[in-house]
């Protein structure tokens, strides 16, 4: 079970709405909840459209501890919230430096399982927090993240503490199946069931053209792909999961 969890916030209401399904499962597993924010110096957003001259009699050291200050407080504030609904064993980390390099840092420094995350902020320096971030963390650490998208207007659901399906998406590679242990605690701590997907292809390559593969052909493939995902499913099946597969004909990122 998971025994570390890290919640990355950028100071917006949007990527608080990971902190629900957090507390959720800090709760359900026993697991300590950690929550992270990287200070990161900055020249106020007024000044930034503004030349060199405008900055005489600017403290820009005083600006910054006092930004760091506010930091503090909207972490302590954080806190506060979650303790309202049950999560005591919160701990609360100002971090510095780069955005992504700085919380994969501290989640293998506190040992986590997970880290948990929205996608983007909202503005000004929170811009630092979009995709990129995200997207480098994915390729730079090997910790399970879970990722929460924004629906087509920008927003999140207002509840996101309640799984009820979680698609596993499997290649048949042993690599793609490293994700089974991390989907499966999340899956035991959340009451969700799985679905094991595979997605076959209708389209085979030949030489530079990409020409359907025929009926014949690709009938035998998703014969093969149902039955490596029923035997992986009756291995997690055995450990009291409801677990469902699925065989599409599609492109992966479609299927």
């Amino acid at each position: 079970m998971f025994q570390s969890l890290l919640v990355p916030l950028d100071g917006s209401e949007f990527s608080e709405r990971t902190l629900p399904i957090a507390g959720g499962l800090a709760r359900a597993t026993g697991a300590a909840l950690h929550v992270a924010h990287v200070h990161v110096s900055h020249t106020p957003d007024h000044f930034l459209s503004n030349t060199q001259f405008h900055y005489e009699g600017l403290d820009l050291g005083e600006y910054d501890s006092r930004h760091r200050e506010e930091e503090q407080t909207y972490l302590d504030q954080v806190r506060i919230r979650l303790s309202e609904v049950g999560a005591e064993a919160v701990d609360l980390a100002l971090l510095e430096g780069h955005v992504a390099d700085g919380i994969a840092e501290y989640a293998e420094s506190i040992g986590a399982d997970m880290i948990l995350m929205t996608t983007h902020g909202y503005s000004g320096v929170n811009r630092l927090w979009l995709g990129s971030v995200t997207d480098a963390l994915i390729h730079d650490t090997t910790l399970p993240i879970l990722v929460l998208h924004p629906g087509q207007n920008g927003h999140l659901p207002p509840d996101v503490s309640k799984l009820h399906r979680i698609l596993v998406p499997l290649d048949m590679s042993g690599l793609a199946e490293a994700i089974l242990e991390p989907a499966s605690e999340l899956a035991l701590a959340t009451g969700a069931g799985l679905t094991l997907l595979h997605v076959t292809s209708a389209s085979g390559v030949f030489g530079v053209r990409l020409l359907p593969l025929l009926p014949d052909a690709l009938t035998p493939e998703m014969e093969r792909a149902q039955d490596y995902l029923e035997r992986v499913a009756e291995r997690l099946r055995s450990h009291g999961l409801d677990v469902g597969v699925e065989v599409v004909n599609d492109t992966p990122a479609h299927g």
